[in-house]
């Protein structure tokens, strides 16, 4: 009975182990995704620096392969990444960018794939402020 209960207890904590590990790969992927977004020079240069975190469906719904030749100097930052409460694999991450001394704030809602632990689905929402 002991040795039961000891084994449950060993599962367990390997099965938690494997969780914790799952979630830090993707903060990082999170992490870095949401950078190099925010973070460019070209806009095909930016999709190829993040297309290794997407999966093949993803990269073909948004273009990412395709070049619009588009050059233009943004930089910004991630200020939060966010998990859905309901959807475990949904997240949304809160940024901001500046390009042409305009600041624009934006939020980015990702999909993650947690087997593959790539992105599934991109949403971006830019902000207006009334103000």
């Amino acid at each position: 009975m002991q040795a039961e209960s000891l084994s449950i207890e060993s599962k367990r904590n390997q099965e938690n182990k494997i969780k914790s590990n799952i979630f830090e790969v993707i903060q990082h992927l999170l992490k870095d995704f949401g950078r190099k977004w925010v973070n460019y020079t070209d806009i095909y240069e930016r999709n190829q620096s993040v297309k290794n975190y997407l999966i093949d469906c993803c990269i073909k719904e948004n273009g990412i392969d395709n070049d619009p030749h588009v050059q233009q100097k943004n930089i910004g930052r991630i200020h939060n990444v966010s998990q859905d409460i309901t959807q475990t694999d949904h997240y949304l991450l809160f940024g901001e960018q500046k390009s042409n001394a305009v600041t624009r704030f934006l939020f980015i809602q990702l999909k993650i794939n947690q087997k593959v632990q790539k992105i599934d689905a991109i949403k971006i929402y830019y902000v207006r402020s009334a103000y």
